[in-house]
């Protein structure tokens, strides 16, 4: 048999096992001899289905071939081709003899590393007739087809009965999804890469997304997390605002992450390390090749905090024996490594000091290392990590445009049907009605109100109390009804919501956000002693509830937590008032954690008991500072209270009113929440200060409407640069054409940044903008026609995932422009010439040379950098140039003869080449006139070449860690520059750390 012939009989044993591990049914993977297809068959009925089932897993097979045979192609080739054959028989055998017993094996954290040793383990006798050779071919073609199956296992909808026709239905997006996560596996390099077996486990548990209420046979659809993935905006402060996260990154190497319930900080976290772990962070300064950590502190909210040996816990249990002996560390020592913690707020209020005192030990431990926390806006005080060094950035609301975004991406989501016209009536609905645009600022309700307008034909919720409620009746109940799906277990939707908001209410009242799987089973189990009428063993409820509710989960074996804390705090308000236990809500309202479980009470209680509730939050006695947080509370609930007495309510607008105006951004979203009443107080009230004016800005701007524009615009000649910035940030709460001749047009704005097509419109009203940066995030909806007559004179075009080149043709009507950065495919380069000052043009994702000719009119251009220009071998493209003073090669992978740099060596000064390996740099001596020259990764073993560059004053190294500078000895003219804001280097030093 062929080599070839070989691994495609090995891919069908690789997905015979996966589907049986997906099956999960223990006898039959326990049996070698199964044939599992025959059993998936008579799960569907139709000729047709059984057809498209056969086909399912035969295109299986072929996307795993697609991986496995180019493998093959480049290990061991000077291995003579039968022995190659039989190391693949050898696997393939591996495979088949395989009987799959271990209850690990079917954990939804299974790793490939622990799947390599158990069949090692399992399946002995294999290699005796191989080689040493092949045994060493056997062992990496085993470990990659291990990979191969996790990836299938973890990103096929989890089996149900009666739910395989829909698989069905999905097949060619599943298909799809599978081919991404294996052609975004990590690379090892040898067989012992222990690195890169804890990237693929990270991939392969986390790069995993929940959209609420787009389950095929779940409560949640997974999705890949590396596709569906919606950036959000920051606002740090240090006074930048509207940022995309990935261009704060480089700026820090530690960050305090604040953000509301459902914001996205968990997500965010799963991205990062998703991101870190898959290489996709090359250009992002500083985040290239990191290993990352996630630390889930609700694992420790009662038990001691982790060591660096502890953090592989969350996604990396199975390989950590692995591990060589202070592996972490050494990552995190060498600057080579993020640690990511999530939910501070998660953590008991008593032991936050301990927390801080944990990262300042780990900070001052590992200062090179990279730190993200996340955590609600009020859990910790601002600054609380500022001496350590850490930034503080704030995820904001979703744009409008984001909100499109997401609810494009939920729908694309779904099985292939036409959802356009679905999608555009949700799309309609937000926009018109102010309400939804308020929920649907937060992704986690976003997706709720996604799921309810698909399952409950168009009808929306007004408030977030109703969308609560929906949403835990879908999850619960209507799914599987309406698919006819037969359940194991009977239980009606209040027995569930009976038993969900005991355990909710036991774990606020206790503190915790997770428990042991046997504690939440103990606590189903005390509940339904109450519930006579269930006939069914409380084990058995409570599987039931986890597999098939929808609203519990299991993220790592053995811990139980909600869905989403937001879930488990409705609930909990809910039990606590049915228990009537006002006393116990006003005692706690003061506490972060209750702070949501209290708001949401309010909304629960009929009046005379929310009456209790607000009097009693109003009277409690206590110190300023928890007045202050009490009165907030009192205030948020406003919104969630549908009656209320007068009396009542004048009281909570009176202490509103001494809350005017407001000190802080919480204050602020608290005020707004309350309604429109708010807007008239604010008018009345002169704030003293920058902080005040600017949180009483934000929460006009929150409030939105006709009535909040005319106060802001009184606003319009603001000084202070944190107003400012909340002033610009506002403008997306406004019609922005309107908002910016009205209010932003004189404020001291000279940079922007747009980051959907409507923010244009207008900025020619504003007189002091010189710099504009655009995200297009592949839209191509962005009219820079709209900047003609703006007195710019720097943009920058830039963009996640942004295939389609962006005509900028257009922008030659701004006739101030002298710099264009574009870090995304674009055209139209030749209009540029009719810019009368332009100096500097950076151009990215060049697909061939031959495009250069369009850059022929701007032949007196000063300065020109190329970036990922692909096929670029020479410079012969660039002749039209007639006296460069700047040119840049950034990521030219197969620039090699620069021999046309000769010609500009009367004009050249500065001269740059970042990631372009190949370059011949022996002609550097001919350029007699350059000043400045910056290398990073290329090619060039000695310095004599750049001693012997007279004009040279400056020289800018970057990953050259080893090379010799003793050569420049003689140079004490010229400044040798590390990267990342070292000292500078005099010549006559090593640069050898």
């Amino acid at each position: 048999m062929s080599l070839e012939a070989s691994a495609i009989a090995l891919t069908t044993a690789v997905v015979k096992a996966a589907a049986k591990i997906w099956l999960g049914d223990r006898p039959i993977a326990a049996d070698a001899t199964a044939k599992v297809f025959d059993l998936l068959e008579k799960q569907v009925t139709g000729l047709n289905d059984r057809r498209k089932l056969r086909l399912l897993f035969t295109n299986l097979e072929s996307r795993v071939a697609d991986q496995l045979l180019p493998f093959l192609d480049v290990e061991f080739r000077a291995l003579p081709e039968n022995e190659r054959a039989a190391a693949v028989d050898a696997v393939h055998e591996t495979f088949e003899r395989a009987a799959l017993t271990d209850d690990d094996l079917f954990a939804t954290d299974l790793d490939a590393a622990y799947l390599y040793r158990y069949l090692l383990r399992t399946v002995p006798g294999v290699t005796r007739l191989l080689s040493a050779d092949a045994t060493e071919l056997y062992q990496r073609v085993l470990r990659e087809c291990c990979a191969y199956l996790v990836q299938v296992t973890s990103t096929l909808p989890r089996f149900q009965p009666g739910a395989l026709v829909e698989i069905l239905q999905r097949e060619t997006e599943i298909l799809e999804t599978v081919r991404k996560v294996l052609a975004t596996l990590p690379e090892r390099r040898h067989p012992d890469d222990f690195a890169a077996d804890f990237r693929r486990q990270v991939v392969t548990a986390l790069d995993r997304m929940a959209l609420f209420g787009a389950g095929l046979a779940e409560a949640t659809r997974l999705y890949p997390l590396s596709v569906a993935y919606l950036s959000l905006s920051v606002t740090s402060e240090d006074g930048v605002s509207g940022d995309r996260i990935e261009h704060v990154l480089p700026r820090t190497s530690r960050i305090l992450l604040r953000g509301e319930a459902g914001s996205g900080k968990t997500t965010l976290l799963q991205w990062l390390a998703v991101q870190c772990a898959s290489r996709q962070l090359q250009n992002v300064d500083g985040w290239d090749n990191l290993e990352p950590f996630l630390v889930r502190l609700r694992r420790f909210s009662h038990s001691p905090l982790p060591a660096p040996e502890r953090f592989l816990d969350e996604v990396g249990r199975h390989i950590a024996d692995e591990m060589p002996p202070g592996w972490v560390q050494r990552q995190l020592r060498q600057g080579r490594a993020v640690v990511l913690v999530d939910g501070l707020d998660e953590v008991p209020d008593g032991r936050r000091r301990e927390v801080h005192e944990w990262l300042r030990e780990l900070v001052g431990a590992f200062p090179r290392a990279r730190f993200v926390v996340t955590t609600r806006p009020t859990a910790v005080t601002s600054g609380w990590l500022r001496a350590e060094g850490f930034t503080e950035v704030r995820l904001q609301p979703m744009t409008p445009r984001d909100v499109r975004t997401f609810v494009t991406r939920w729908h694309h989501a779904l099985p292939d049907e036409p959802l356009d016209e679905e999608r555009d009536a949700l799309i309609t609905a937000i926009g018109a009605r102010s309400a939804l645009r308020r929920l649907a600022e937060n992704p986690l309700l976003c997706a709720l109100l996604c799921a309810l307008h698909h399952q409950g034909n168009g009808r929306l919720p007004e408030n977030r109390m109703e969308l609560y409620e929906v949403a835990l009746r879908m999850l619960l109940d209507s799914r599987d009804i309406e698919r006819g799906i037969e359940a194991p277990v009977r239980l009606s939707l209040t027995e569930k919501l009976v038993l969900l908001r005991s355990l909710a209410y036991w774990l606020v009242r206790n503190g915790h956000t997770d428990v042991p799987a046997a504690d939440a089973e103990a606590r189903i189990t005390a509940k339904l002693r109450s519930m006579g009428q269930i006939d069914v063993t409380p084990r058995t409820v409570f599987r039931h509830l986890l597999d098939r509710g929808g609203v519990l989960r299991e993220p790592v074996p053995g811990r139980i937590d909600f869905v989403h804390r937001t879930f488990q705090e409705y609930l909990a308000a809910q039990a606590a008032i049915e228990e009537d236990d006002i006393g116990i809500l006003t005692a706690n309202a003061y506490r972060d954690e209750w702070r949501e479980v209290v708001i949401l009470a309010a909304g629960h209680a009929h009046p005379a008991q929310r009456e209790r509730l607000l009097d009693g939050i109003l009277q409690w006695d206590t110190d300023e500072q928890e007045r202050l947080k009490l009165d907030l509370v009192a205030l948020a609930c406003l919104e969630t209270s549908p009656v209320l007495s007068e009396r009542l309510r004048n009281e909570i607008e009176d202490r509103a009113s001494t809350l005017i105006p407001p000190s802080t951004f919480e204050e602020a979203k608290a005020l707004a929440a309350a309604g429109e009443f708010v807007l008239d107080l604010l008018a009345d009230c002169e704030p003293e200060d920058p902080a005040t004016t600017a949180a009483t800005v934000h929460a006009i701007a929150l409030v939105g409407g006709p009535g909040a524009l005319e106060l802001l615009t009184r606003h319009r000649n603001a000084q202070d640069k944190t107003v400012v910035r909340v002033l610009v940030n506002a403008r997306q709460q406004f019609d922005p054409a309107e908002f910016a001749e009205r209010v932003l047009a004189d404020l001291p704005i000279d940079y922007l940044w747009a980051d959907e097509p409507a923010a244009l419109a207008g900025l020619k009203h504003l007189r002091h903008l010189r710099y504009l940066g655009c995200d297009l995030g592949g839209s191509d909806e962005f009219d820079f026609a709209l900047l003609a007559g703006t007195l710019l004179e720097s943009i920058t075009l830039t963009g996640a995932w942004v295939e389609a080149p962006t005509d900028i043709g257009p922008l030659a009507g701004i006739r101030t422009l002298r710099e264009v950065i574009a870090e995304v495919p674009t055209h139209g380069w030749a209009r540029l010439a009719e810019l009368p000052d332009l100096k500097a043009l950076t151009l990215s994702h060049i697909e061939a040379g031959d495009q250069l000719v369009e850059l022929t009119p701007l032949r007196h251009l000063p300065a020109l950098t190329l970036d990922w220009a692909a096929d670029l071998e020479d410079l012969q493209h660039l002749s039209f140039l007639d006296r460069p003073l700047k040119l840049g090669f950034q990521h030219c992978y197969d620039l090699r003869d620069i021999r046309a740099l000769v010609r500009w060596a009367g004009s050249l000064t500065e001269l740059s080449f970042i990631d372009c390996p190949k370059v011949d740099l022996s002609l550097l001596p001919s350029l007699t006139g350059l000043r400045v020259l910056e290398l990073m990764n290329a090619s060039i073993a000695d310095l004599w070449l750049v001693s012997r560059l007279k004009a040279l004053r400056e020289l800018r190294l970057h990953g050259t860690d080893d090379i010799d500078l003793s050569p420049l000895a003689h140079r004490p003219d010229l400044k040798v520059r590390r990267p990342l804001g070292s000292d500078a280097l005099r010549p006559g030093h090593s640069s050898r750390r």
